[in-house]
Formats: structure tokens, sequence, C-alpha cells
């Protein structure tokens, strides 16, 4: 392991519509392209809104109203990842310590893997981070689809995680690390606290990934219930407003692009199939229902826990099996054209 491994967008008060547009870094990102490829671009602009549309397909949490406020950032994510040569933090990890046997969630480790085999196979980079409680299920999931050094695991503890964050920016600056993908990652509230969707404050079992922010890259947010680091992207009154003890749990946290959906997975889905859609043909199996029922597989195996039963099931978020793969089908049929 590497010393790193060992230690294992929004310009404020600027606010139309619900939300801003610059990112993190006070400035706004335009996929490392230039104007007329750009122009160029907007040919997919249809497709990925269709593909759009269907993640945020709403399952009790308002990701159908939240999402129109950040329209057309799957869009602008998708073009900055495509190109290829990018290289990604993708940081997940949501642990439910009041389950009878507490794990992290298996909303998010799927999606952050997909996103990370997506980014290396079109000839990019990505490293896989969570925390110690997360480890486990984390781990189960990248077994044997990623290298194990591109797996980072951040200490529970203060004194730890100080250095760990120091050995990060060392990484980033040697493997030219550009952007960083949040995805299912609780951040903070405006207490400063994390809160999981019941409200209740989870900051002993958090390790605060939000601080990656620090290193002054791309920062992408996926995220389904407004807790999620890259919800700070939206005035809070639209989280608060179609969430319940959305004023408590709503992340300040802002991200250059925001995606929200219905579960986390389904918005990190998405984001490879508008990536497919916009011409990276090689991450084809990734659209195939097979990948993400072995993945989930693993990540129960670890003991990871539906997030709304808190139960050691391969399911997501309370959803049957039959609803929860339907919309990852019609969104890898949108992006090949089939519908």
């Amino acid at each position: 392991m590497t010393e790193a491994m060992q230690y294992s967008p929004s310009r404020q008060g600027d606010r139309q519509s619900g939300v801003s547009h610059a990112g993190p870094g006070g400035a706004a990102h335009h996929g490392g392209i230039g104007p007329a490829a750009r122009i160029a671009s907007w040919r997919w602009k249809p497709r990925v809104a269709h593909i759009q549309n269907a993640a945020a397909a709403d399952v009790g949490r308002g990701s159908e109203t939240m999402m129109t406020f950040a329209r057309g950032d799957l869009f602008r994510a998708a073009r900055w990842l495509k190109t290829g040569g990018h290289r990604a933090m993708v940081v997940t990890g949501f642990y439910i310590p009041q389950a009878e046997h507490p794990a992290a969630e298996s909303d998010g480790p799927v999606g952050a893997i997909e996103l990370c085999e997506t980014l290396r196979a079109i000839g990019s980079d990505a490293w896989l981070v969570s925390d110690e409680p997360c480890e486990p299920v984390i781990r189960a999931g990248a077994l044997s689809r990623l290298p194990e050094d591109h797996v980072a695991i951040a200490p529970a503890d203060a004194q730890g995680f100080d250095k760990w964050i120091d050995a990060m920016h060392g990484l980033s600056d040697r493997n030219n690390i550009d952007t960083v993908i949040y995805i299912e990652r609780v951040g903070p509230a405006r207490d400063g606290n994390p809160r999981n969707m019941r409200g209740f404050d989870i900051d002993q079992w958090t390790a605060p990934l939000s601080r990656l922010t620090g290193l002054g890259l791309h920062v992408i947010g996926i995220g389904d219930g407004g807790n999620e680091i890259g919800m700070g992207r939206l005035d809070s009154m639209v989280i608060e407003d179609v969430v319940e003890h959305g004023e408590r749990i709503a992340c300040t946290i802002p991200a250059d692009e925001l995606i929200v959906s219905g579960t986390s997975n389904w918005g990190g889905h998405a984001l490879v199939c508008a990536m497919y859609a916009m011409g990276c043909q090689r991450i084809a199996p990734l659209l195939d229902i097979s990948w993400h029922q072995s993945v989930l597989a693993d990540v129960a195996r670890a003991g990871g826990l539906d997030g709304v039963t808190m139960r050691n099931t391969p399911t997501v978020d309370g959803l049957s099996e039959e609803r929860y793969y339907r919309q990852i089908r019609m969104m890898s049929d949108i992006a090949r054209g089939r519908c």
C-alpha cells in the first residue's frame, strides 16, 4: 500500500431559481473543451435529459422536484468526464449505526464502483474513497474490480484523519487528480454535523470526507435525500420544502454539478449512461443488469444494508428488485437508443 492508502458550485449569495452556478472553487467549469466543441456537444442533450428524468424517478423523497433545480447538471458532468484523461476520487459510504448489525448501506458503493470502472475503461483513472466504519462493505465491492492501491480508507479518529488528508493531498499531486465525485456520502448540515434521513447526528461514525473539497478540484455530487455532499448547490429552502426533516439534514457543501436521483446508485448509473450516449462505447458491459446484480450481491455478503429497511439484503432503499432494476434497465436502454 502507498502512504495515502495506509492513512488508509456555489457562489454564496448569488441564487437564482434555487441553484447557484459556480462551483466550490468559485468558477464555472466547461469540461476541458473549447467553445466549438461545447456547442457541438449539445447534440447529446436530449438523450441525456431523458436519462436524467429516468434517474430522478421519485421513491418518496422529492427527487423529481429537487432535480428540476439542477437540470442540465448530468449533461455537464458527463461532458466533463467523457473526454478521458481525467483522474478522480470517488467518495462514498453511508454508515447505519442504528441497525441491529451496523454497516454501510448498499446505496452508494455500487454506483461508486461503477464510476471507477467507467473512468478506468475510457483511459482515465479513479480511486475509491471511504472511511473505516464503511470499509468492509467498500472493500468487498471493490475486490477484483479495482487495484488494492486504488482504495483509500480514511481513519475514524481526528488525529489520524488529519494525517490521512495530508497524504491525500500528496496522492492528488502525484497523480494529477482533477475531480472529486461524491455519491451518497453524507455531509455537514447547517449545525456542522452530518445527519441521516431520520435526522440523527451520525458524526461519531462519519469521517469528514467533505474536506476533500479543500483540494480545489472539480466536484460532482450525487444524492437522493438532501443530506449528501453536493446538495449545497441547491438553496436550502428547496430541500426543506420537499424532504422530511429537510431543515435539519440539508447538507451545506456545494458541487460544480449535482445529480439528484431517486436512489444514488441510479444517479451513478445515469452518469455512466450519459457518458455512453456521448460515445464512450467501451463501458457497454456496465449497462447490463448482471453487472449490477453481481456487485450488489458482493456488498450484501459483506454485511451491506438496505438503507430503508436496515436489513442485510441485496436490495436498495426498500425497493423491490423489480422496481430497482427497472430503472437501471430503462436508463441503459435510453443510452443505447432503444427508447
